[in-house]
């Protein structure tokens, strides 16, 4: 592993926060200003290779693409210099974390909260293709999150800028799933390419799968470019009807049958809301609550408390805080497990201090009772019954072997429910339970 430098350039290295295929992030200081930074160092081995002034092109067109944005949903740069020869970005530090990283740790999001965070990536989207950017590689690698559920696009390395000549690896840059079919077959393309991955992305964060899948590279790009978007899972439809059209539509074959601007596409995402749920979509995402998993009947914790949890917890770690404290939940068997498991998202020392002192004990006064009642034989009916449209006539050999080892109904039901091999299976048939 390579040693962490002391400075880049004039500034004060604290940490190294990532790693990729690029380079490496480090999180440092601006002494000129006092202002946290974070530093984009391409990797020496990149520097040595015969291709070192293609990434090097690529480093300089992130800097020119984001300076063309300044946009409050984009990630600021500051500066583009040279350290010991090797180039570096300097921009804004997001605290925060990753869509992707949101998505491994959370499985689906509600579309209320998904399509908020799309709102904004669509606003930055609609300022850049004004300005004649194409992002290129929009994926949830590269939309940021902060702490306060503002969505930030990052990584401009691979977009076309007017005026500029393209090159072949241009013409093909891009993640393979996120990527428009015009991407795929190496043609030029326009800002409807973004609002494709942009349609890919926000129909993962919604359905807990992708778009779009294939073994290979070549089958992948066969799909994108020859087979229809998915069906939504139903518990998403019920409760949007009208989205899986606007998904369509951003994800169509031909750029024509897209929509033609980023705002056109989220006037469609506020439209399908408001006339699906009467919500107000055009605010920041609403706040996400931990409800979701209570209802679910995931959670083996007082649900009062859990919201209590959540919203203890907002001020450090920010919107994926609820997600946070669902997956916990679920996967925790005592308060003290929980507490353990949430206490590793907060900084050593003065948060995890804070957070055993105020917040472990709401979790153990809202444990669950030690003892409690094995499920009855109308409850192992009634699973079994709404076991048996997933999956058939084996419903009820699978609740037999689980109900051997459930000390109570809740547990019945959820492991009845990690029997299925999709997260909107699971939803779908605990939301079957009644109670």
């Amino acid at each position: 592993m390579e040693p962490l430098p002391a400075t880049i350039g004039r500034y004060e290295v604290e940490a190294l926060v990532g790693t990729g295929a690029m380079g490496r992030v480090f999180k440092a200081n601006d002494p000129a200003i006092r202002r946290t930074v974070a530093i984009k160092l391409i990797s020496t081995r990149l520097m040595s290779r015969s291709d070192a002034d293609f990434y090097i092109r690529r480093f300089r067109r992130e800097a020119e693409a984001a300076a063309r944005c300044m946009h409050p949903n984009v990630v600021t740069i500051y500066d583009f210099a040279l350290h010991e020869d090797e180039p570096f970005l300097a921009m804004e530090f997001v605290d925060g974390t990753s869509l992707r990283q949101l998505l491994d740790q959370a499985l689906v999001m509600a579309v209320p909260d998904a399509v908020g965070l799309i709102l904004q990536v669509l606003d930055a989207l609609q300022l850049a293709h004004g300005h004649g950017v194409v992002h290129q590689d929009i994926k949830p690698a590269n939309i940021l999150v902060t702490r306060d559920g503002q969505a930030k696009v990052s990584d401009f390395g691979v977009s076309r800028i007017a005026g500029t000549e393209t090159t072949t690896a241009q013409a093909t840059a891009g993640t393979p799933a996120y990527m428009s079919p015009e991407q795929c077959r190496g043609e030029p393309v326009d800002g409807r390419a973004d609002l494709f991955g942009v349609g890919a992305m926000l129909f993962e964060m919604v359905a807990g799968q992708r778009a779009f899948t294939g073994r290979t590279v070549t089958e992948l790009s066969h799909r994108i470019q020859n087979v229809g978007l998915a069906s939504l899972p139903a518990e998403v439809r019920l409760a949007a009807p009208r989205l899986q059209g606007v998904l369509e539509r951003a994800t169509a074959k031909a750029r024509t049958d897209r929509f033609a601007t980023a705002i056109d596409m989220a006037a469609a995402l506020r439209q399908a809301l408001d006339d699906d749920k009467g919500d107000d979509t055009r605010v920041q995402p609403r706040q996400m609550t931990a409800a979701t998993a209570v209802s679910s009947g995931m959670a083996r914790f007082d649900s009062d408390s859990l919201r209590q949890v959540e919203a203890s917890l907002r001020p450090y770690i920010g919107p994926i805080a609820p997600m946070l404290v669902r997956d916990a939940a679920n996967r925790s068997r005592s308060a003290d497990e929980l507490c353990a498991e949430l206490a590793r998202s907060l900084r050593e020392g003065e948060e995890r201090d804070w957070f055993w002192r105020e917040v472990a004990p709401l979790l153990r006064r809202g444990a669950p009772a030690v003892v409690q009642s094995r499920p009855s034989d109308q409850e192992l009916a009634q699973a079994q019954a709404a076991l048996s449209s997933f999956v058939g006539p084996v419903a009820g050999h699978l609740v037999r072997q689980v109900a051997s080892s459930a000390s109570n109904a809740d547990a019945l039901w959820q492991g009845l429910a990690e029997t299925l091999s999709s997260p909107a299976e699971q939803a779908a048939f605990l939301r079957q339970r009644k109670t």
